[in-house]
């Protein structure tokens, strides 16, 4: 990688988080009104998605772009949540096939894997079983997604990826987990919506500089 290149993808990177930091702070006051809502908060993980082709690695960059989507989608007016979740479904399986990827080539982590897949296995059927009674319409889909997010995390902690990228799956649980919480249960305290942003872009930059360099 030329200077040149390492320096436009430090730029890529340093823009994303700003606007990711510009979409937190509308929920502090900033006043940007909707639509261009919708085009901030996706616009941070769209350059990510660019910061990943350029560096070649193709799926990860499909799994931003999916995200990008799944954001729009949840931050229309109202909401499309189905078509949300198909999007994130859709960057979860690609996350997930670079983990199964990189879990045929260099083999499962070892007891440390085996411990981390059990626990989330663990979690994810509890919140599942608890988390029903309020899914209504949305119980299919929810379900699925559910299923797909924790073979992804699964697969994650199961291969030799980097650990940067390993919490970063685990980072995009925890923030799905407190989205679902406010859907199906009407948990949303005033802390809830700025950690679920936050640990959202954290597991993307992570998930990003951890698998840029699988190249897939």
């Amino acid at each position: 990688m030329t200077d040149t290149e390492q320096k436009s993808g430090w730029i890529l990177l340093g823009a994303a988080g700003v606007l990711a930091l510009l979409y937190l702070l509308t929920g502090y006051g900033l006043p940007i009104e909707y639509p261009a809502v919708v085009a901030l908060k996706a616009s941070g993980i769209l350059l990510l998605a660019v910061y990943a082709a350029r560096r070649q690695a193709f799926l990860l960059a499909m799994a931003l772009a999916a995200s990008a989507i799944g954001d729009a989608m949840l931050a229309l007016e109202p909401a499309r949540l189905t078509l949300g979740i198909f999007a994130f479904g859709t960057a979860h399986i690609l996350y997930g096939w670079i983990f199964l990827r990189n879990l045929r080539r260099r083999r499962m982590r070892g007891p440390s894997g085996y411990v981390l897949a059990a626990l989330l296995a663990a979690f994810g059927i509890a919140m599942l079983v608890w988390l029903q009674p309020g899914m209504g319409d949305l119980r299919i889909p929810a379900s699925v997604y559910n299923a797909i997010i924790l073979a992804m995390a699964i697969l994650a902690v199961l291969s030799r990826a980097p650990w940067l990228a390993v919490i970063g799956a685990l980072l995009f649980v925890a923030s799905d987990s407190l989205i679902a919480l406010d859907l199906f249960r009407d948990y949303d305290p005033a802390w809830r919506g700025p950690a679920v942003w936050i640990t959202y872009v954290i597991a993307q930059f992570c998930l990003t500089l951890g698998l840029v360099r699988e190249r897939l």
